[in-house]
């Protein structure tokens, strides 16, 4: 997914495309496989299934509750979906867990978290 550098669309949805290929290859071959399902997750996002990519990443939580990306990937992720009470919570959770979350994020949330 470093590859994709926003030269050529074509190019560059063939590389994520090929990199969820290659992801569930991975997890096929390793169940806890974290990393990949938190990857496979931001491979999702980056073509716009939402729903996919939080799938992803909470399979990484049920293998690893306390993974810090998987928490913030989430927060992201509803964040984009409007869903600021599940963005809130992953994302304290990430802090929680030491997870430098960015400060975007944070100053997104805070109007939210007292609604």
């Amino acid at each position: 997914l470093q590859l994709v550098n926003g030269e050529d669309a074509k190019e560059d949805e063939e590389k994520v495309d090929k990199a969820i290929k290659n992801l569930k290859k991975a997890i096929i071959h390793n169940k806890n496989f974290i990393q990949a399902y938190t990857t496979l997750g931001t491979a999702y996002f980056m073509k716009g299934l939402i729903e996919e990519g939080i799938k992803a990443n909470l399979q990484a939580l049920s293998v690893e509750p306390k993974f810090p990306v998987a928490h913030n990937n989430l927060a992201v992720a509803y964040l984009e979906l409007e869903d600021y009470k599940r963005a809130i919570e992953h994302c304290d959770i990430a802090v929680d867990l030491g997870f430098e979350v960015n400060p975007a994020l944070l100053d997104e949330l805070a109007p939210h978290r007292n609604a």
